[in-house]
Protein backbone atom coordinates (compact mmCIF):
# COMPACT_ATOMS: atom_id res chain seq x y z
CA UNK A 1 0.00 0.00 0.00
CA UNK A 2 1.72 3.21 -1.12
CA UNK A 3 1.58 6.61 0.58
CA UNK A 4 -1.09 8.01 -1.74
CA UNK A 5 -3.40 5.06 -1.05
CA UNK A 6 -2.85 5.45 2.71
CA UNK A 7 -3.70 9.16 2.56
CA UNK A 8 -6.78 8.45 0.44
CA UNK A 9 -7.89 5.72 2.82
CA UNK A 10 -7.69 7.94 5.89
CA UNK A 11 -9.36 10.80 4.03
CA UNK A 12 -12.19 8.43 3.12
CA UNK A 13 -12.51 7.25 6.75
CA UNK A 14 -12.62 10.89 7.93
CA UNK A 15 -15.32 11.79 5.39
CA UNK A 16 -17.36 8.73 6.33
CA UNK A 17 -17.12 9.61 10.02
CA UNK A 18 -18.36 13.15 9.31
CA UNK A 19 -21.22 11.82 7.18
CA UNK A 20 -22.22 9.33 9.88
CA UNK A 21 -22.21 12.05 12.53
CA UNK A 22 -24.02 14.45 10.24
CA UNK A 23 -26.80 11.94 9.80
CA UNK A 24 -27.29 11.93 13.56
CA UNK A 25 -26.99 15.66 14.26
CA UNK A 26 -26.02 18.98 12.70
CA UNK A 27 -22.26 19.45 12.96
CA UNK A 28 -20.86 22.73 14.24
CA UNK A 29 -17.58 23.40 12.51
CA UNK A 30 -15.36 26.48 12.90
CA UNK A 31 -11.88 27.53 11.96
CA UNK A 32 -9.21 29.94 13.18
CA UNK A 33 -6.22 31.62 11.61
CA UNK A 34 -3.55 31.00 14.24
CA UNK A 35 -0.97 33.19 12.46
CA UNK A 36 -3.41 36.12 12.46
CA UNK A 37 -4.24 35.68 16.15
CA UNK A 38 -0.61 35.42 17.27
CA UNK A 39 0.49 38.38 15.14
CA UNK A 40 -2.04 40.58 16.97
CA UNK A 41 -0.87 39.61 20.45
CA UNK A 42 1.76 42.07 21.67
CA UNK A 43 3.41 39.61 24.07
CA UNK A 44 3.84 37.10 21.23
CA UNK A 45 5.39 39.72 18.95
CA UNK A 46 7.87 40.67 21.67
CA UNK A 47 8.65 37.03 22.45
CA UNK A 48 9.11 36.22 18.76
CA UNK A 49 11.40 39.22 18.32
CA UNK A 50 13.51 38.14 21.32
CA UNK A 51 13.59 34.56 20.03
CA UNK A 52 14.66 35.63 16.54
CA UNK A 53 17.40 37.87 17.98
CA UNK A 54 18.89 34.96 19.91
CA UNK A 55 18.64 32.56 16.97
CA UNK A 56 20.26 35.06 14.58
CA UNK A 57 23.01 35.81 17.12
CA UNK A 58 23.89 32.10 17.34
CA UNK A 59 23.79 31.72 13.55
CA UNK A 60 26.10 34.72 13.16
CA UNK A 61 28.57 33.25 15.68
CA UNK A 62 28.56 29.94 13.82
CA UNK A 63 29.09 31.56 10.40
CA UNK A 64 32.00 33.65 11.69
CA UNK A 65 33.63 30.56 13.19
CA UNK A 66 33.12 28.61 9.95
CA UNK A 67 34.87 31.36 7.98
CA UNK A 68 37.84 31.40 10.40
CA UNK A 69 38.22 27.61 10.24
CA UNK A 70 37.97 27.61 6.45
CA UNK A 71 40.60 30.34 6.21
CA UNK A 72 42.89 28.36 8.53
CA UNK A 73 42.49 25.27 6.34
CA UNK A 74 43.31 27.20 3.17
CA UNK A 75 46.34 28.91 4.72
CA UNK A 76 47.64 25.57 6.00
CA UNK A 77 47.30 23.96 2.57
CA UNK A 78 49.21 26.86 1.01
CA UNK A 79 52.03 26.44 3.57
CA UNK A 80 52.07 22.64 3.34
CA UNK A 81 54.92 22.35 0.80
CA UNK A 82 57.03 24.78 2.85
CA UNK A 83 56.75 23.23 6.34
CA UNK A 84 57.79 19.87 7.84
CA UNK A 85 55.10 17.16 7.96
CA UNK A 86 55.02 17.02 11.78
CA UNK A 87 54.27 20.77 11.97
CA UNK A 88 51.61 20.36 9.29
CA UNK A 89 49.98 17.47 11.19
CA UNK A 90 50.11 19.41 14.44
CA UNK A 91 48.39 22.46 12.91
CA UNK A 92 45.88 20.23 11.13
CA UNK A 93 44.92 18.64 14.47
CA UNK A 94 44.36 22.12 15.92
CA UNK A 95 42.03 22.98 13.04
CA UNK A 96 40.21 19.66 13.44
CA UNK A 97 39.86 20.38 17.16
CA UNK A 98 38.33 23.77 16.38
CA UNK A 99 35.98 22.11 13.88
CA UNK A 100 34.89 19.58 16.51
CA UNK A 101 34.22 22.39 19.01
CA UNK A 102 32.16 24.18 16.38
CA UNK A 103 30.16 21.03 15.61
CA UNK A 104 29.49 20.59 19.35
CA UNK A 105 28.38 24.22 19.58
CA UNK A 106 26.04 23.83 16.57
CA UNK A 107 24.52 20.74 18.18
CA UNK A 108 24.17 22.57 21.50
CA UNK A 109 22.33 25.45 19.88
CA UNK A 110 20.40 23.76 17.06
CA UNK A 111 20.40 20.02 17.85
CA UNK A 112 17.28 17.92 18.49
CA UNK A 113 17.30 19.02 22.16
CA UNK A 114 19.17 22.26 21.57
CA UNK A 115 18.83 25.73 23.01
CA UNK A 116 16.57 26.81 20.13
CA UNK A 117 13.92 24.41 21.46
CA UNK A 118 14.45 25.50 25.06
CA UNK A 119 14.06 29.17 24.10
CA UNK A 120 10.95 28.36 22.08
CA UNK A 121 9.41 26.61 25.10
CA UNK A 122 10.31 29.52 27.38
CA UNK A 123 9.38 32.45 25.14
CA UNK A 124 6.80 31.29 22.60
CA UNK A 125 5.06 28.10 23.72
CA UNK A 126 3.33 29.63 26.79
CA UNK A 127 1.58 32.15 24.53
CA UNK A 128 0.65 29.46 22.00
CA UNK A 129 -0.73 27.35 24.86
CA UNK A 130 -2.78 30.34 26.01
CA UNK A 131 -4.30 30.69 22.54
CA UNK A 132 -5.06 26.96 22.33
CA UNK A 133 -6.72 27.12 25.76
CA UNK A 134 -8.87 30.03 24.56
CA UNK A 135 -9.82 28.08 21.41
CA UNK A 136 -10.82 25.07 23.49
CA UNK A 137 -12.81 27.20 25.95
CA UNK A 138 -14.78 28.97 23.22
CA UNK A 139 -15.25 25.75 21.23
CA UNK A 140 -16.73 24.04 24.29
CA UNK A 141 -18.88 27.05 25.15
CA UNK A 142 -20.30 27.26 21.61
CA UNK A 143 -20.51 23.45 21.24
CA UNK A 144 -18.26 23.17 18.16
CA UNK A 145 -17.59 19.64 16.93
CA UNK A 146 -14.47 20.63 14.96
CA UNK A 147 -12.19 23.68 14.92
CA UNK A 148 -9.55 23.80 12.17
CA UNK A 149 -6.48 26.00 11.90
CA UNK A 150 -6.53 27.78 8.54
CA UNK A 151 -2.81 28.66 8.75
CA UNK A 152 -1.65 25.02 8.82
CA UNK A 153 -1.29 22.60 5.92
CA UNK A 154 -5.05 21.94 5.82
CA UNK A 155 -6.28 22.94 2.37
CA UNK A 156 -9.42 25.07 2.62
CA UNK A 157 -10.61 25.79 -0.90
CA UNK A 158 -13.57 27.77 0.41
CA UNK A 159 -14.88 28.81 3.80
CA UNK A 160 -17.59 31.21 4.85
CA UNK A 161 -16.52 34.07 7.09
CA UNK A 162 -19.22 33.23 9.63
CA UNK A 163 -17.31 30.07 10.54
CA UNK A 164 -14.11 32.04 11.28
CA UNK A 165 -13.84 32.46 15.07
CA UNK A 166 -10.36 34.06 14.99
CA UNK A 167 -11.65 37.48 16.11
CA UNK A 168 -13.64 35.86 18.90
CA UNK A 169 -10.50 34.09 20.15
CA UNK A 170 -8.37 37.23 19.84
CA UNK A 171 -10.88 39.42 21.71
CA UNK A 172 -11.11 36.83 24.46
CA UNK A 173 -7.33 36.79 24.91
CA UNK A 174 -6.95 40.59 24.75
CA UNK A 175 -9.82 41.02 27.21
CA UNK A 176 -8.13 38.62 29.63
CA UNK A 177 -4.82 40.43 29.18
CA UNK A 178 -6.55 43.73 29.99
CA UNK A 179 -8.06 42.21 33.14
CA UNK A 180 -4.66 40.82 34.17
CA UNK A 181 -2.98 44.19 33.56
CA UNK A 182 -5.66 45.95 35.62
CA UNK A 183 -5.13 43.46 38.46
CA UNK A 184 -1.37 44.01 38.28
CA UNK A 185 -1.89 47.77 38.23
CA UNK A 186 -4.30 47.47 41.18
CA UNK A 187 -1.80 45.33 43.08
CA UNK A 188 0.94 47.85 42.32
CA UNK A 189 -1.29 50.70 43.54
CA UNK A 190 -2.04 48.77 46.71
CA UNK A 191 1.66 48.14 47.20
CA UNK A 192 2.43 51.81 46.60
CA UNK A 193 -0.23 52.92 49.09
CA UNK A 194 1.11 50.47 51.66
CA UNK A 195 4.65 51.75 51.14
CA UNK A 196 3.43 55.35 51.53
CA UNK A 197 1.54 54.42 54.69
CA UNK A 198 4.64 52.76 56.14
CA UNK A 199 6.74 55.80 55.21
CA UNK A 200 4.23 58.18 56.89
CA UNK A 201 4.26 55.97 59.97
CA UNK A 202 8.05 56.04 60.08
CA UNK A 203 8.10 59.82 59.58
CA UNK A 204 5.56 60.24 62.42
CA UNK A 205 7.61 58.05 64.73
CA UNK A 206 10.75 59.97 63.83
CA UNK A 207 9.06 63.33 64.52
CA UNK A 208 7.71 62.01 67.81
CA UNK A 209 11.18 60.85 68.78
CA UNK A 210 12.62 64.26 67.91
CA UNK A 211 9.94 66.03 69.97
CA UNK A 212 10.66 63.78 72.94
CA UNK A 213 14.37 64.50 72.60
CA UNK A 214 13.73 68.27 72.44
CA UNK A 215 11.47 68.05 75.49
CA UNK A 216 14.01 65.94 77.37
CA UNK A 217 16.86 68.30 76.49
CA UNK A 218 14.76 71.28 77.55
CA UNK A 219 13.93 69.59 80.87
CA UNK A 220 17.60 68.77 81.54
CA UNK A 221 18.61 72.32 80.72
CA UNK A 222 15.94 73.71 83.02
CA UNK A 223 17.13 71.50 85.90
CA UNK A 224 20.71 72.58 85.37
CA UNK A 225 19.68 76.24 85.47
CA UNK A 226 17.80 75.63 88.74
CA UNK A 227 20.85 73.94 90.26
CA UNK A 228 23.13 76.79 89.24
CA UNK A 229 20.86 79.26 91.00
Amino acid sequence: MNKRIIISFFSLVFILMINMNFSQKNLRVGYVNMDYILSNIEDYSKAKEEYDLRINKWKSEIEKKKIIIEQSKNELEIKRPLIPNDIYQSQLKEIEFEQKNLNDYINKRFGAEGDWLVQEKILIQPIQDEVLAAVQKIAEKNKFDFVFDKSTAIIMLYSEKKYDISELILKSILRQEKIDNLEISFDNDKKKLLQEKIKRRKDSLLKLKELKKIKRDSLIKSRRNNLNK
